[in-house]
C-alpha cells in the first residue's frame, strides 16, 4: 500500500536557499510596488476634456443674474444639462396624442403630470396699465425641451391693468411628462415707448420637485424685478392626456362665450377660450373653435369636466351654459353632440398615456 501510494505522489522538490532568497526578494518588490492612482471625478483624462468642461462652466456662469428687486443673484434657467450641446431656447418636438396608435401592455404604468391653472401678476413696480410680452415655459423630464405656456412678441402685448389679473395662457401644447420634477422659466418684458427703452418685468427660475408637493392644488410666488408673479399649478398622480377638439356644427361663424375645463377632484377652471378675453375667433373651414388651450391632465380615477357658456346672437347677454363629463382611459377616444344656447356642437376628447418606455 505504501508502494502504491509512492508512486501517486508527485515528487517532492526542495529549493534551493538562493532559489528561495530570490522569490522572497521578488515578492518584497511586488508588494512595494504602487498601484496606479484611481482618477477623481474632478480630474480630467484628456485637455480635450478638460477645455470642455471649462467652456460648459462659462456658459453655466452665464445664467447666473443678479436681481435689483430682490438683491439675489441666481440661476433664471436651468443649469444642470450640458450646454456645450444642448440648446436651451429649442422647443419641444413631442406632440399630443403620441401613443394613441402604440399598443400598451397590461402592466403599464401611468406617470404623473402637472395641470397649469394660472399665472398672475400679482403686483407690479410700475403704475397700470402696463403691457407685458415675453415667454414662460416649462421644462419636463420627457425632453426638458421648451414647452410654451405664454408666448409673446413686442408687436402682440397683453395689456394689464389691474393687480391679480391672469396672463392669457396658451399652453402647455402637450401633456407635461413628471417624473419627479419640472422646471418654470419666466421671461417677461415691459413695453416702453421705444424699443431701446423696454425694461425687464420678471426674470425667475421655478423648480417644482415631487418631494415638496403637500397638496393637489399648489402656487409658487417669485418677486423679481419689477413685478411679483404668482404660478399656480396642480399635481395629477396617474394621468393621462386629454386632448381636446369642439366643432360648430350649427350657428353663428364666431363662437361667443367661454369654455374652461377642470377635473372631479381639482375643481379649479382654467380658460380654454374666453371671446372676453382674447376676443371672438371665427371657426376654421371645418366649424373647429380655435381653443386657447386643448390639453389636460387627468387622473385615471377622476373625470374630465369641460364647461361651456354659450351668449346668444342677439347680445341681450342671455348664456346658456352646458357642461360635459368624460371618464379617461388609456387610449382611445370620445365624442359628444349636444346643443348649447344658438349652437350645436360637436366635442371630441382623445386620450393618450404619457409616457411608454422605449422597448
Amino acid at each position: 500500500m505504501a508502494d502504491d501510494d509512492a508512486d501517486i505522489l508527485p515528487p517532492y522538490i526542495e529549493e534551493g536557499e538562493e532559489e528561495a532568497a530570490a522569490s522572497k526578494q521578488l515578492r518584497r518588490q511586488q508588494s512595494k510596488r504602487k498601484k496606479p492612482r484611481e482618477r477623481m471625478p474632478w480630474e480630467f483624462a484628456t485637455q480635450e476634456e478638460e477645455a470642455k468642461a471649462e467652456a460648459r462652466l462659462a456658459l453655466e456662469r452665464q445664467l447666473i443674474v443678479h436681481d435689483p428687486k430682490t438683491g439675489d443673484t441666481c440661476f433664471t434657467r436651468v443649469w444642470f444639462l450640458d450646454l456645450t450641446i444642448f440648446d436651451l431656447d429649442e422647443e419641444t418636438q413631442y406632440g399630443p396624442m403620441r401613443y394613441v396608435n402604440s399598443t400598451i401592455g397590461d402592466d403599464h404604468r401611468l406617470v404623473g403630470s402637472l395641470n397649469v391653472l394660472c399665472l398672475k401678476i400679482i403686483s407690479s413696480d410700475v403704475a397700470y396699465p402696463i403691457n407685458v410680452y415675453g415667454t414662460v415655459i416649462v421644462r419636463d423630464n420627457l425632453d426638458y425641451k421648451c414647452i410654451n405656456i405664454f408666448r409673446r412678441d413686442r408687436n402682440n402685448c397683453q395689456q394689464v391693468t389691474s393687480k391679480n389679473e391672469d396672463l392669457i395662457l396658451t399652453g402647455p401644447t402637450r401633456g407635461v411628462v413628471f417624473r419627479g420634477a419640472a422646471f418654470f422659466e419666466i421671461n417677461l418684458m415691459l413695453r416702453e415707448d421705444g424699443e431701446g427703452n423696454d425694461r425687464q418685468f420678471s426674470k425667475a427660475l421655478i423648480d417644482v420637485l415631487l418631494g415638496r408637493i403637500n397638496s393637489k392644488v399648489c402656487s409658487r410666488t417669485v418677486p423679481s424685478w419689477l413685478s411679483d408673479v404668482q404660478l399656480v399649478f396642480s399635481y395629477v398622480k396617474n394621468a393621462l392626456e386629454a386632448t381636446i377638439k369642439i366643432k360648430v356644427l350649427s350657428g353663428p361663424e364666431v363662437f361667443h362665450g367661454e369654455i374652461t375645463a377642470c377635473t372631479t377632484e381639482v375643481p379649479n377652471n382654467f380658460v380654454m377660450y374666453d371671446s372676453d378675453v382674447g376676443g371672438g375667433m371665427a371657426v376654421d373651414d371645418g366649424g373647429i373653435i380655435p381653443l386657447l388651450r386643448h390639453v389636460v391632465a387627468v387622473s385615471v380615477d377622476e373625470m374630465l369636466i369641460l364647461n361651456i357658456g354659450a351668449h346668444y346672437a342677439d347680445h341681450s347677454g342671455n348664456m346658456s351654459s352646458c357642461v360635459r363629463k368624460f371618464t379617461p382611459v388609456i387610449k382611445g377616444a370620445d365624442e359628444d353632440e349636444f346643443t348649447c344656447g344658438p349652437y350645436i356642437m360637436q366635442m371630441e376628447v382623445i386620450w393618450s398615456t404619457l409616457f411608454l418606455p422605449r422597448g
